[in-house]
């Protein structure tokens, strides 16, 4: 049987302080009257918490506390993989065509070797179509480079938020490369669940959501358990302490 606690004080609340049906809870200890919401939202915090799945971290450093999940997936990096190599393989063959288009107006006659499919007198495209090629192939190329870029985030990527004081950020790393957001930690009024505003095959990605002095989404790439583990480790420092 659950021993429910005061999200205030962190009391166990006796079932005789709980009313059922006026949807309350009367903590005697500190005197605060909560909502039966407000109760069950805790306890799911604090089970959650307790169940730290693989991958993910709390520690502290001196008055610094950081919340670290990993992004690693290896089905998640093998997906990747194949549609990486599909997209980009495709691309790359437009991409060859407009070098060589490129090179033979601007350089000279392609070398032999050079990967690019035989053109009349060993000419590539003309020089207005071969600039109207690389400007076409910009938006591929950079869809492509963010595969790429999926593909080391399942392998070697991590989510991490740091709680310096009244000091937070939010860090989305691969290695030293990575994308920091600020938020000012004090004034945190709620940490959730919510959805990506971008769908992908109809689906909008899980994400956390910190509202503070800024509205802060982070965490779309993590699975389920990790995402929900991270969701409520910060709600727990941030807004039930």
């Amino acid at each position: 049987m659950h021993q429910y606690k005061c999200p205030s004080c962190r009391a166990v609340l006796p079932k005789e302080q709980i009313n059922v049906s006026k949807a309350v809870a009367h903590c005697l200890g500190c005197g605060k009257l909560s909502s039966l919401g407000d109760v069950m939202d805790f306890q799911e915090v604090q089970e959650q918490v307790q169940d730290t799945p693989s991958g993910c971290f709390v520690w502290e450093e001196g008055s610094r506390i950081r919340v670290q999940a990993t992004l690693r997936s290896i089905s998640g990096a093998i997906g990747a993989l194949f549609i990486s190599l599909f997209w980009n393989g495709i691309v790359s063959v437009f991409v060859v065509i407009a070098i060589a288009g490129l090179w033979s107006n601007l350089v000279g006659p392609l070398p032999e070797w050079f990967p690019a499919p035989d053109m009349e007198d060993g000419k590539g495209l003309p020089l207005g179509m071969a600039l109207f090629l690389c400007l076409f192939l910009t938006p591929f190329v950079l869809i492509g480079s963010c595969m790429i870029a999926g593909i080391f985030l399942n392998l070697w990527g991590k989510v991490e938020v740091i709680l310096d004081g009244p000091q937070g950020s939010v860090r989305t790393s691969v290695g030293p490369l990575g994308w920091t957001r600020r938020f000012d930690a004090t004034s945190v009024d709620k940490v959730s669940i919510g959805r990506s505003s971008v769908e992908t095959n109809g689906k909008r990605a899980k994400l956390i959501r910190i509202e503070a002095d800024r509205t802060i989404k982070f965490g779309g790439q993590l699975n389920d358990k990790r995402l929900e583990w991270m969701r409520s480790v910060l709600k727990k420092l941030l807004v039930t302490q």
